[in-house]
């Protein structure tokens, strides 16, 4: 498979590419103004962010964010598209949800969640647990998408319901009961 990573400048790059052993990855760092063309690509990987302040919460303003071409980009996209935590907040700020800073973060541990019904009838798995790594969530889902888990800290699965896009807060990368090449599976 051709995969686009757009890398947001996250530290588990090395294991995001480990993840897609075997297949042929084109990395592009992201920085406003990036040409996201995709031509010749089967599936597009937003990829967690680095934790450098340009975050895309709600205090800012269309126009003022750092990743508002990235929401248009996902928006237009005709091939399938992962989120990964900073790309799942980038497809939900997108789709109208809101992005917001949690009073405490989680810092890189792996946390136990459960699936939604909708959840384990897609994945057939009613727990999860994950790497986790973010200070901002998503408490309702976006227009058009179904929750497929939750957690304390907020949603931690989106899927559009009739386009292929897929998006997790936390880091399949990073290994857990979900892997990153089950949601490959799901959107190929």
């Amino acid at each position: 498979m051709k995969i686009l990573i757009i890398n947001n400048h996250t530290k588990h790059l090395p294991d995001l590419t480990a993840s897609l052993a075997g297949h042929d990855l084109e990395v592009r760092e992201y920085r406003p103004g990036l040409d996201f063309n995709c031509a010749g690509k089967d599936l597009v990987i937003l990829s967690g962010g680095g934790g450098e302040g340009l975050e895309i919460h709600d205090e800012h303003k269309p126009g003022k964010l750092w990743y508002e071409d990235q929401m248009r980009f996902v928006k237009d996209c005709q091939k399938p598209v992962i989120g990964i935590c900073m790309g799942f907040e980038v497809i939900s700020r997108a789709y109208g949800a809101k992005v917001t800073r949690m009073r405490r973060g989680i810092d890189q541990k792996f946390v136990e969640f459960n699936t939604t019904p909708a959840g384990k009838k897609l994945l057939g798995l009613s727990r999860l647990k994950q790497f986790e790594a973010h200070d901002w969530h998503v408490q309702r889902a976006p227009k058009s998408f179904k929750v497929l888990a939750e957690s304390g800290s907020g949603i931690e699965i989106i899927q559009h319901e009739e386009l292929p896009i897929f998006a997790t807060q936390f880091h399949p990368e990073k290994g857990g009961t979900l892997h990153l090449r089950t949601l490959l599976a799901i959107l190929s």
